[in-house]
Formats: structure tokens, sequence, C-alpha cells
């Protein structure tokens, strides 16, 4: 049994492949989903955050003010990292965790999704890495059909990220994920069916 790491830059479409493993009976993980987890109230990654960049990061309603938080790690890159070191580790040690109890129902394989799987490298608990790659030019206008940050913000993430180049580099699998999704499900369906 295979854990496979999925990613891919923003605007690829982490989230629709992640699904259609799912609909294949494949169990997923989403090491965002497990990084909101950390910074909700009172849970450890939040303690650490205001520690690190002072409780003007919360909302007035004690929430982690992620707009806020945006913004201060798009300018700043040392808060970047600082916020980083604060998270990776514990979204890793939560992840593993996950990984361990769905070992235990002997899934045919695991999907972990990680956005900055080529930046901050492969953990030791993922098999094989699966990128999601399309055209720049389209991941951008993915990004923007979102309509949730604006175009100066999204170029700016991309700028962050790992480049299209370092991501295939590092790939076991690429999906082209600019075609119909029922050529996508088909390649991951292949992708399942390959000999451990």
């Amino acid at each position: 049994m295979k854990v496979y790491g999925l990613t891919g830059g923003i605007g690829s479409g982490k989230t629709t492949v992640r699904q259609l493993f799912e609909s294949l009976g494949i169990p997923t993980l989403d090491a965002d989903a497990i990084g909101r987890e950390l910074v909700k109230p009172n849970q450890p990654g939040l303690v650490k955050i205001i520690q690190t960049f002072g409780s003007d990061i919360l909302t007035s309603q004690g929430e982690l003010d992620r707009a806020e938080l945006r913004q201060r790690i798009l300018k700043d890159p040392d808060a970047k990292r600082r916020l980083e070191a604060i998270l990776h580790p514990m979204i890793r040690e939560r992840t593993q965790a996950a990984i361990e109890q769905l070992r235990r129902q002997n899934p045919p394989a695991i999907v972990v999704e990680i956005p900055l799987l080529a930046e901050t490298g492969k953990p030791d608990y993922i098999d094989e890495t699966i990128v999601l790659d399309l055209p720049e030019a389209t991941q951008l206008q993915r990004a923007l059909d979102r309509g949730t940050l604006p175009e100066a913000d999204i170029r700016n993430l991309m700028q962050q990220q790992a480049s299209r180049k370092t991501r295939l580099a590092m790939a076991d699998h690429i999906i082209q994920t600019d075609q119909p999704l029922e050529h996508i499900k088909q390649a991951l369906q292949t992708l399942l069916e390959q000999p451990n």
C-alpha cells in the first residue's frame, strides 16, 4: 500500500483531484485542513502564532485573522519562514498520526494533499509524489475565477511557490489537469492500477 503526496501550484485542481481519488474509494488527507485545525482558538498552532506575531493577528472574536496573516507573509519573507517553522512540524506530526490510523483499515492507497510539498520537501511518510500540472496562464485564470484573491496577490503567491520546473522534477507521476475531468479520473485509475 502506497502513500501518495498530491501537490501542485495554486489553481492546479488539488482539491478536485483529491475528491476524485475519494470517489475511487481511496482515503485522503488534506494538509491545509489539518493546518486550519491547528490554528483554531486554544489550539497549539494559534497559541504559538500569537506568541510570535502578537495578539493583533486575531479578529475581534479571538480567531486567526487569515487575511492579515496572508498580507504579512506576502510582504515579509521572514514572517513566512517563522510561520512555517511553527506550523509545518505540527502538520507533519498530525498527518503522520492520521496516516497510521488509515493504514489499519488496509486501504489500497492513501493520498495526502500537500500544497507546499515541493517547497518543504517530501516527508518520509510519503512513498511517491503526484504533481498536478497545467500551463501557468490557465493556473492564473483558475485562481482568478475563484474570486477570493486579487490578481496581484495570486501572482505574488505564484512567485513564492516552487516553479513548475521544480515541481515536475520531483514528480513520480504527473497528471495534466487542463483536460476534461473524465480523462483525469481515468489517469488516476491507471495510476492506482500500477503494481506496488
